[in-house]
């Protein structure tokens, strides 16, 4: 299981941690890359603009890492 806290982000108002949106792709395409079954829930976020491209990063990384 996979506990997505897109308030990891470096720019989140609440969150004081430094993932940047290529850094949520690269966790994705890692996670995926281990080859096991995932179920991905997403949690933490705060409403910031670039919370949608943190997914989206995310996601794109994650089917990355399942072509490998």
């Amino acid at each position: 299981m996979v506990a997505l806290g897109l308030d990891a982000f470096e720019g989140d108002p609440f969150g004081g941690l430094s993932v940047t949106t290529p850094g949520f792709s690269r966790i994705g395409e890692a996670i995926a890359g281990l080859g096991l079954p995932a179920v991905i829930v997403q949690e933490g976020g705060y409403l910031c603009d670039e919370l949608g491209d943190n997914l989206t990063a995310f996601l794109t990384g994650f089917g990355d890492g399942m072509k490998r």
